[in-house]
């Protein structure tokens, strides 16, 4: 009879966002790591759990979750007790991000059509039709909501708003021309140009926005505390290895750090969950 190997089941609800490349990555040195076996789902309908369907934690059916920042806020702000943050997460590369601190951007993209007709700023884009991925995400609509309110500016500022889904069909409809301009995750835009026609080259980058919290990596309450430290002890000292760097750098991806829920704490929870301002409301 062969010798049973433990199973960690994770879920990543950051596709096609991410490329799902990344997480099969992370679970091979999870596996080479911990000698267990892992499953990864692929859930690319929701940022975070599905609303209508049974919390995945409280029903212990996964071990091991990637979700955005604003769904992890939302399932502190519900209370529930099933989950914990696993204090560390990635650093990606990024122009602005000079200091490699964790954390993430939001890229104001528009198709080069539009710099010839001296669109330079943000404030430029006004009427114009805006692709967005979901009203919840931080990158994606919440924080251009935030600093068009810093400028004076509010809902009415859109032309027309076409939900995509997610950033990268945000960033394929600025490059097809059926989205004026679009705000999406810096790590979408990085890793996903070379894959795009022409290597992406008609996407501009108008503005940065951010520093964003960073990619919470949440696991199930119930899973082991020997697992979950020996799954951060792995991801924070396995990638800066020369083996495992060069496998984690096509994706962008520098080191992982230590994090904690201060992240989502304060001021930056604060920021977020104090906003009113939706994209279909129109002020006059």
């Amino acid at each position: 009879m062969s010798k049973s190997v433990p199973e960690l089941r994770t879920i990543t609800y950051m596709c096609p966002t991410h490329p799902v490349q990344l997480y099969e990555l992370i679970l091979e040195l999870l596996e080479d790591t911990l000698g267990c076996h892992t499953t990864l789902q692929y859930e690319s309908r929701s940022p975070g759990p599905l609303r209508d369907r049974p919390d995945p934690f409280i029903s212990d059916k996964i071990d091991l979750a990637f979700m955005t920042a604003a769904s992890y806020m939302n399932l502190r702000k519900e209370g529930n007790k099933s989950i914990e943050l696993l204090p560390v997460t990635p650093v990606f590369a990024h122009q602005m991000n000079v200091e490699n601190k964790s954390g993430y951007f939001s890229d104001i993209i528009i198709h080069s059509d539009k710099k010839a007709h001296n669109v330079n700023t943000l404030l430029d884009l006004r009427g114009c039709t805006f692709a967005y991925s979901d009203e919840e995400s931080l990158s994606g609509s919440k924080i251009i909501l935030k600093t068009l309110k810093e400028k004076g500016e509010n809902a009415s500022f859109f032309g027309s708003l076409l939900k995509s889904g997610s950033h990268l069909a945000s960033a394929q409809m600025v490059l097809s021309k059926q989205a004026e301009w679009a705000a999406v995750d810096s790590t979408t835009l990085l890793y996903s140009k070379k894959f795009m026609y022409d290597g992406g080259k008609d996407i501009i980058t108008l503005e940065t926005l951010g520093r964003l919290p960073p990619y919470p990596i949440v696991a199930n309450s119930k899973l082991p505390d020997e697992t979950k430290k020996a799954i951060t002890h792995a991801l924070l000292t396995l990638p800066q290895t020369a083996q495992w760097k060069q496998k984690f750098a096509p994706f962008g991806v520098i080191k992982f750090v230590y994090n904690s829920d201060g992240a989502y704490d304060g001021t930056t929870a604060q920021m977020w969950s104090s906003q009113t301002e939706k994209l279909n409301i129109r002020y006059y």
